[in-house]
């Protein structure tokens, strides 16, 4: 009987051992490596403003994919000869760049790449080690980094970042919604469940405004912890005497497929959401008398006889020309609502919580690699507008709008 009670024990051992090794196995299946770079070398880089090789006290937040970054203190993003993101030195306000991800996401290593020596990482209080003209690597594991301006006697008290590269471990994902896709509503159909974790290949610049239209729910929380605590989330009221009302969303949850507009307070570029349900497969559409607010996951050909408006950064509508009318997916767009007469010449206004927006004269124009254009300070614009990213650009001495918000 002893004998058997130890084979027993010996058995159940065993098995929650391999249970043990299974599972974890099977988590460390669903996990992946991520690299991201952060090219501080590139004007504009994450929405940061270019100044002269004078800092200024920072105070700045932005999002890559995972990665949370604040910029504090003295800094300086400069393009100039040696384009470089510098850190200086001040007792009271010392330029710092702090790097997060959200539990349980690992930072594994970071590489540098600077003009200048005198960049340290620190982590857990300590300093672990400086650079020199040459990238560094060092082993994180931690959800959060600081990189601060060393103060060593007799060597320059500024640090010239040129590029941050980051390794992390993440949950691996089930699914990248592309703005660019025709068969999105495909990929949605092939993930519909619970805790997914998604990307979407989408940028976001702080306090421009953007339409919206997303296949799974979206709390208050989860919009504030990636876009930021001030950002603002609009639904549509509906038309009524030549107006478009949308009104704040303050508290609850926006339902999947929900069309909606959104301003976002940081930069934000390719966010993930993670731990989401995937329910709707079909992008609904919102009745407001006239004119309907209709959501759409894959890239949408807009009409061009009046019947449809697209609405721009700015808040202001715009109807396509009939040789480029191409929308990027998961936005939205109005639709004169059936039984009504086609659209006019004069667009309807746009109000947000009751204030009115200005609207402008404008058509939509799709670049391609062979438009020059300009933007309205009379900057070129690189081949097919890319830099344009959705706003309203100068082509022919005419006003374009494109329709990427």
């Amino acid at each position: 009987m002893k004998k058997h009670g130890v084979m027993l024990f010996t058995f159940v051992i065993l098995f929650l051992t391999l249970g043990f090794d299974l599972a974890y196995g099977q988590e460390q299946k669903e996990n992946e490596k991520v690299t991201v770079t952060l090219d501080f070398s590139e004007k504009g880089a994450f929405g940061l403003k270019n100044n002269t090789s004078q800092s200024v006290l920072t105070d700045i937040t932005f999002k890559v994919q995972d990665l949370s970054v604040s910029l504090t203190g003295y800094t300086c993003h400069y393009i100039g000869t040696n384009k470089y993101l510098r850190l200086d030195y001040d007792a009271n306000y010392p330029g710092q760049l702090q790097i997060s991800v959200p539990k349980p996401i690992v930072i594994d290593s970071i590489t540098m790449r600077t003009t200048k020596k005198g960049i340290f990482i620190k982590y857990n209080n300590k300093f672990l080690s400086a650079t020199e003209k040459k990238p560094i690597v060092e082993s994180i594991n931690s959800n959060n980094i600081t990189l601060t301006e060393s103060k060593k006697t007799g060597e320059s008290l500024s640090s010239y970042i040129t590029s941050i590269t980051l390794t992390y471990t993440r949950p691996k994902l089930d699914a990248t919604l592309d703005e660019k896709a025709f068969d999105a509503e495909s990929t949605i159909k092939g993930i519909v469940g619970e805790n997914k974790t998604l990307a979407l290949n989408r940028t976001f610049n702080p306090s421009q405004l953007y339409t919206m239209c997303l296949p799974f729910d979206l709390s208050k929380d989860m919009i504030t912890e990636i876009f930021g605590n001030e950002t603002k989330v609009f639904l549509y009221d509906g038309y009524q005497n030549g107006e478009l009302s949308f009104s704040t969303v303050k508290e609850g949850v926006l339902n999947a497929g929900m069309p909606f507009l959104m301003r976002s307070e940081y930069y934000v570029e390719q966010p993930t959401f993670a731990g989401v349900t995937v329910e709707s497969t079909t992008a609904q559409t919102v009745g407001g008398g006239e004119w309907d607010l209709c959501g759409t996951f894959g890239s949408y050909e807009l009409a061009a006889d009046g019947t449809q408006l697209f609405l721009t950064a700015g808040g202001t509508l715009a109807k396509p020309l009939a040789e480029s009318r191409k929308m990027r997916g998961f936005r939205c767009y109005l639709k004169k609502a059936a039984g009504t007469v086609n659209g006019s010449a004069q667009l309807p206004s746009v109000t947000i919580d009751g204030e009115t927006n200005a609207i402008k004269t404008a058509e939509y124009a799709a670049p391609t690699s062979a438009t020059t254009a300009y933007s309205l300070s009379g900057m070129k614009l690189n081949a097919g507008c890319k830099t344009a990213n959705g706003g309203i650009m100068i082509i022919d001495g005419k006003k374009f709008i494109t329709t990427n918000r």
